[in-house]
């Protein structure tokens, strides 16, 4: 009996013991966490006025990306050429994957005034003298590679007598004085081709094929 007791005494200061260590270790954490955080200094605190909030620093907005700029594509007629010529001019737009509608043409519609320098003994020559022009300041020269002008520099074809006579005056002054003037596409049977949906890109390249089509005028047109 008297063991017991003694047992029951035991066990009530064990669990006394365990509470109390346990309130002290409750105790210790809240204080370790209280010291982590800064007491707050109401002094400190400021209440901003709109005006004040206007003029924070602002947070730059993201760069919108750049655009993309679309392609641009349009109808185009290229012209005019011979019956020889007109199947050379079509085997190069289909270098392009390109193809077109041939457009006839009257022997007044097809009609360009050249100015031009005859053709000269070789492409060396030819070369040379391309070269002086340019250094003239005449860009828009440039050697003729079709086989009955092989050579010849073009320095500029017009629908418009006038304009070709004009840059013929202009270009003797400048010393050039064995320009010439004539006329091209006189002979009949003559015709355009017409393109559509064509980028601008591929424009530019189908002028750089002037060398070859002598007199051929390459223009944007209304869509059909």
């Amino acid at each position: 009996m008297r063991l017991a007791i003694w047992l029951l005494l035991l066990l009530n200061v064990l669990l006394l013991a365990y509470f109390n260590l346990a309130q002290v270790d409750g105790r210790s954490r809240g204080q370790a966490i209280a010291a982590n955080h800064l007491p707050l200094q109401p002094e400190k605190i400021q209440l901003l006025t709109p005006e004040a909030i206007a003029q924070l620093p602002k947070k730059a907005a993201p760069a919108e990306p750049a655009p993309v700029e679309a392609t641009q594509y349009g109808c185009y007629e290229w012209g005019s050429f011979s019956s020889v010529n007109l199947q050379r001019a079509r085997d190069a737009l289909a270098n392009f994957s390109l193809d077109a509608t041939v457009k006839q043409q009257t022997s007044k519609e097809a009609t360009r005034y050249w100015v031009y320098i005859p053709r000269q003994a070789s492409l060396q020559a030819a070369q040379t003298n391309l070269e002086k022009l340019h250094n003239l300041g005449i860009q828009e020269s440039f050697i003729v590679l079709e086989p009955q002008w092989r050579y010849a520099i073009s320095l500029g074809v017009f629908k418009d007598e006038q304009l070709a006579s004009k840059l013929l005056e202009e270009v003797r002054g400048r010393g050039v004085t064995s320009a010439v003037k004539g006329v091209r596409n006189q002979e009949k049977g003559q015709s355009s081709l017409v393109i559509n949906n064509m980028s601008a890109d591929i424009a530019d390249e189908i002028e750089k094929l002037k060398p070859n089509f002598p007199g051929s005028e390459l223009k944007q047109v209304s869509c059909q």
